[in-house]
């Protein structure tokens, strides 16, 4: 079995072009609508939705933009990323005050980083 994407939900589409593409590297390859008819047989919400498409190597995000998306509370739900400079992508998140969550636990330190709308990304040095 192979992943072959995951979808997550943005509330503003520069700020996810700005996290995606500007800080994680990945390269925004595309771009769709899912027409308000499809939109309601898959997600009830009978509206359009934009989807940028991103990827880099193996990877690859749909990030659907909906302007009145909230993340829920308590929010558990992340994806993790392998990258291969995790001390310089900690620092540069910092830079750009985009917000890091670290935990440690038997000596064992676990990193997220939150996109603009709030979604968690857990970032790991590849090895």
């Amino acid at each position: 079995m192979l992943l072959n994407h995951v979808g997550i939900i943005n509330n503003d589409e520069e700020k996810a072009v700005l996290f995606y593409r500007d800080f994680l590297g990945l390269l925004k390859t595309g771009e769709f609508v899912v027409e308000p008819e499809l939109s309601e047989q898959l997600f009830s919400i009978s509206k359009a939705i934009k989807v940028l498409v991103f990827e880099k190597e193996n990877t690859k995000i749909e990030v659907f933009i909906s302007l009145e998306f909230s993340q829920p509370s308590p929010n558990m739900f992340h994806i993790g990323l392998g990258v291969d400079n995790l001390a310089g992508l900690i620092e540069e998140a910092s830079k750009r005050s985009i917000q890091v969550i670290s935990g440690s636990h038997k000596g064992k330190t676990v990193y997220f980083v939150k996109d603009f709308s709030g979604n968690l990304i857990e970032v790991k040095q590849k090895r």
